[in-house]
């Protein structure tokens, strides 16, 4: 029998590393979460996705919100778009993000993108809005992304605040 893929061992505690290529391709990255499923004899790999739990809590959220402040409204995972509403929706759901945005996903913190910090912010659709706001959702420490309002105008006190609550909203409902 032939083999298809790559091959490595099992250590001792029974790990099993990744090639830097795969975890390049598949855009994995250290602390990722991963789900692990055995079926048929084989084992599968999957990126966590915490959202999936919450889903519909999630919708009615940015749904709220993007009619609130009249905004396209992305959540993100640390590396894409796993939902969003307003005009934008479908071309934003499942983008990459890079840039600016990935920095302050990883750095966990609010952040206001404009001007030159707005290229790249998604790696495979244009940003078109003037300023991005970002809020981190985190639970128990742990990071899960965040969630950002896209606004052709300097975003309101108002607007900033809702976006805060939301964060936190989801935060709270996350397993």
């Amino acid at each position: 029998m032939e083999s298809g893929g790559i091959v490595r061992r099992i250590d001792e505690l029974g790990r099993i590393v990744i090639p830097k290529e795969l975890r390049r391709t598949m855009r994995l990255r250290f602390g990722d979460e991963m789900e692990i499923f055995a079926t048929n004899g084989s084992l599968i790999l999957k990126k966590f996705n915490g959202y999936e739990t919450i889903k519909n809590a999630v919708s009615a959220v940015t749904k709220s919100l993007a009619e609130s402040v009249e905004a396209d409204v992305v959540v993100l995972d640390s590396s894409n778009v796993v939902a969003a509403e307003g005009e934008k929706k479908k071309k934003l759901v499942g983008a990459q993000i890079g840039g600016e945005l990935q920095k302050a996903v990883s750095s966990r913190r609010a952040a206001v993108l404009h001007g030159e910090d707005l290229k790249g912010v998604f790696e495979d659709v244009e940003c078109e809005c003037c300023y991005l706001v970002f809020e981190p959702i985190v639970k128990n420490g742990d990071s899960f992304g965040g969630i950002a309002l896209l606004l052709n105008t300097l975003p309101s006190d108002v607007a900033r605040a809702y976006l805060k609550f939301c964060a936190d909203l989801i935060g709270a409902t996350l397993e």
